[in-house]
């Protein structure tokens, strides 16, 4: 029988919600351009109200139904990345959510930080930075301490370098390289 794995979601101000993670362990092999052998903790799920969404492609701007997206979190990366998708499986974008590293508090039951800054990505690699004013104003209340504040900016470059150099090897479209196994776009094992 598969063990059931729950996650925690931390706020800096206290809010926390957690869930049971729909997916497992999954390992990525160095050959897949990660560091070593790795494992990152899969996710996937559907939304209640799909909703429509512009979408830049490497074909233009299109509208496409957002109707789930899948997550991965990662235990060595001041990171999670979500790609959402439509019904068929088409990449909406990626969206990264800067946190601590995924730590076990207790078997098979996972928590992390969430540190404010985010980041949106469209299919043709266009980078959207999202809630820059809510992470530096923790930073001045003190809750985000500077130690953080700045791994979460050397994971920001370190993905939008991964992007740029993605890009200009593969083209216009992130999502041309992704693992075969589990999904995961190669250019997140780069950062």
């Amino acid at each position: 029988m598969k063990s059931r794995i729950f996650y925690r979601k931390e706020k800096l101000r206290g809010a926390c919600w957690e869930y049971e993670i729909d997916g497992g362990w999954r390992p990525v092999d160095a050959d897949a351009g990660a560091d070593g052998e790795r494992t990152v903790l899969h996710h996937r799920f559907s939304f209640h109200r799909p909703r429509e969404v512009e979408v830049h492609t490497c074909d233009g701007t299109r509208m496409l139904m957002r109707h789930g997206a899948e997550q991965w979190f990662f235990p060595d990366r001041w990171f999670s990345l979500l790609r959402f998708l439509t019904h068929d499986d088409v990449t909406v974008g990626y969206y990264v959510n800067f946190s601590q590293p995924l730590a076990e508090l207790r078997a098979n039951y996972y928590r992390d930080l969430d540190l404010e800054l985010d980041l949106w990505l469209h299919p043709d690699g266009t980078l959207m930075e999202l809630d820059r004013d809510e992470f530096d104003a923790e930073i001045l209340t003190r809750r985000l301490q500077p130690e953080w504040a700045d791994q979460v900016t050397d994971a920001l470059s370190a993905i939008s370098s991964a992007v740029a150099s993605t890009l200009a090897e593969t083209g216009p479209d992130l999502d041309t390289d992704r693992l075969p196994a589990c999904g995961l776009p190669r250019f997140i094992l780069r950062a």
